[in-house]
């Protein structure tokens, strides 16, 4: 649900911390069996948030320390932001914010003209690619990983956010290639709930449901996404009645459940299917908590 404005500085802050937005979804491993090492338990929200936290100010830190001001992104963008893979099903939130574009437009605005777009806006054109070279590193090489997905993912080693992985974790050629692969398998997952027949079947019974109620669609990410591309007052006025039929429509016809169920049963098979990879990032995370709480303790408002 992120739009073009935020990209930089918010991709740049999810680098930082690695995949701490996008493992949070992921549940713990089951144990292991006998003779066998436990795998490592997934971090708690408040730790998450602390990494990230702590993450950030490191990055602050090493981007100062080059001659640069750095603004903290939190981890999550906005208090009512949520992400729906597989379309919005949460009527309360639906009837407040439809498909979100308030949340879009609010993060674009503050994007744009806080204190992060003033900062940008004032830099030369040679201090901005500086900035981008000093944070992301001068080039994507020194760090790589195998995309679950296909092909190669690579990151520079070279600039803050690399930095601040080696502080925090020590490791940042394990952290990157860990927490990266993690990652980028909620996107396996969520291909794996869609393609699944069961979901097909209810996905079927939703697409009459809206259509019924003049919405017709095949996809509720679809209808949201080409709904949120429309412009203008009469577009935006659709944005509640349609969403609100999207998360009623989930509902009544068991396509949310059916989701939800899938979603937990791919998350198991691929967290099984890739043990090593959530093993060795929740070893990274556990063992960088006192690290990152002295970052924060050293920082007074962090």
């Amino acid at each position: 649900m992120l739009t073009t404005a935020r990209r930089g500085w918010i991709s740049a802050s999810l680098a930082a911390c690695g995949a701490l937005l996008a493992v949070a979804a992921w549940t713990a491993l089951p144990d292991g069996g006998a003779g066998q090492r436990a795998p490592a338990r997934a971090l708690e929200t408040a730790e998450l948030d602390l990494l990230h936290t702590a993450g950030e100010l490191l990055v602050q830190d090493c981007m100062r320390a080059r001659g640069f001001s750095y603004w903290p992104v939190p981890r999550v963008p906005h208090p009512d932001f949520r992400d729906f893979p597989y379309g919005v099903d949460d009527v309360d939130w639906a009837r407040r914010q439809g498909f979100g574009r308030r949340i879009e437009r609010q993060l674009d605005e503050e994007a744009a003209s806080g204190p992060r777009g003033r900062y940008r806006s004032g830099l030369s054109a040679e201090r901005l690619e500086a900035l981008g070279a000093a944070l992301m590193g001068p080039d994507a090489k020194g760090l790589e990983v195998r995309n679950p997905g296909g092909g190669t993912l690579s990151h520079s080693d070279r600039g803050c956010i690399a930095a601040s992985w080696r502080q925090l974790y020590g490791d940042a050629r394990l952290w990157y290639g860990s927490s990266e692969t993690v990652k980028q398998l909620g996107a396996t997952r969520t291909g794996r709930v869609n393609q699944d027949p069961a979901f097909r079947t209810a996905l079927a019974g939703w697409s009459e449901c809206v259509g019924r109620r003049g919405f017709p669609a095949e996809h509720p990410v679809r209808q949201r996404d080409e709904q949120l591309a429309r412009t203008g007052p009469e577009a935006e006025a659709q944005d509640v009645p349609m969403a609100v039929a999207q998360a009623e429509c989930a509902r009544s016809t068991g396509l949310a459940d059916t989701a939800q169920d899938l979603h937990r049963r791919y998350s198991a098979m691929i967290r099984a299917e890739n043990g090593a990879a959530f093993d060795a990032m929740r070893r990274l995370q556990a063992a960088a908590l006192p690290t990152a709480r002295d970052v924060v303790a050293r920082h007074p408002g962090g």
